[in-house]
């Protein structure tokens, strides 16, 4: 597994990160050998919409399907679909067109009906409710308040609470490593609370929504916060339906990060 290990973070940790990449980091990452050979063995969730055919043998991976609504799932569990290396299920409620307003309005009661599908089925229940659904919620909060509403209106406790793993999806922090060390440790503290044995990663991204960001940043940002989660949500937008504001695929910039992590 990839240990970590920033000598200029002064870090002297080394347990294992648990990493989590989606869509076309999953196959930047498996294209890159170095970045690969980091992985191996690291048992990785990865959200890829096919066979794990492109992913290397030797990272261990865990495959999860990934929704952004109750009915996709409902449907995904309904028609039989699902292929035996699907482990998992992502339930990726966010602030877009592909989550029903209801659902990002509301999300505690739909996040249980997910949970108890997908748990039916003997699969595993991953969740990572955005920071931006308190817009719809709670109308008014910007910047840092965001993550205050977040926390005030419970919704990692909501998330983690019947979830196997549950993600902090804190990457818009990622610029300023106080308040992302903040909120993620007080995130993370919630989430255990409703749910000791959930699996908590943290969102690190390439590009937070829309940002330039360098190695340095994602590299403080997991230093801060490294002792608080299990791993992290490594996401390497690359502009699409899914991430319109983004400028520039950097799977490099990951793929830097995962080398500086593992030391010399």
């Amino acid at each position: 597994m990839v240990s970590f290990s920033i000598d200029e973070a002064g870090a002297a940790e080394t347990k294992p990160i648990r990493w989590l990449f989606n869509g076309p980091g999953v196959a930047a990452m498996a294209a890159d050998p170095e970045a690969s050979r980091l992985l191996d063995g690291g048992e990785p969730f990865v959200m890829w919409g096919r066979p794990l055919s492109g992913v290397p043998r030797s990272w261990k991976a865990i495959h999860v399907l990934s929704c952004k609504s109750l009915s996709e799932i409902e449907d995904a569990l309904a028609t039989g679909a699902l292929g035996p290396e699907i482990k998992g299920v992502m339930y990726d409620q966010e602030k877009w067109r592909f989550t029903p307003e209801e659902e990002q309005r509301n999300p505690g009661p739909y996040l249980k009906k997910a949970a108890d599908l997908v748990h039916a089925r003997g699969l595993l229940f991953l969740t990572a409710p955005a920071v931006n659904l308190v817009n719809i919620i709670e109308p008014g909060a910007r910047g840092d308040r965001m993550g205050e509403a977040y926390l005030r209106l419970g919704l990692a406790a909501d998330a983690a609470r019947n979830a196997d793993v549950f993600d902090i999806q804190a990457q818009r922090f990622e610029g300023d490593t106080k308040t992302y060390e903040s909120f993620v440790r007080q995130a993370a503290a919630q989430a255990r609370q409703a749910n000791p044995k959930v699996i908590v990663l943290a969102g690190i991204s390439t590009e937070p929504i829309g940002r330039s960001v360098t190695a340095d940043d994602i590299l403080q940002a997991i230093s801060a916060t490294r002792d608080a989660v299990d791993g992290y949500w490594f996401n390497i937008p690359k502009p699409s339906e899914y991430s319109p504001i983004a400028k520039a695929f950097r799977p490099d910039l990951a793929a830097e990060v995962l080398r500086r992590l593992a030391g010399p």
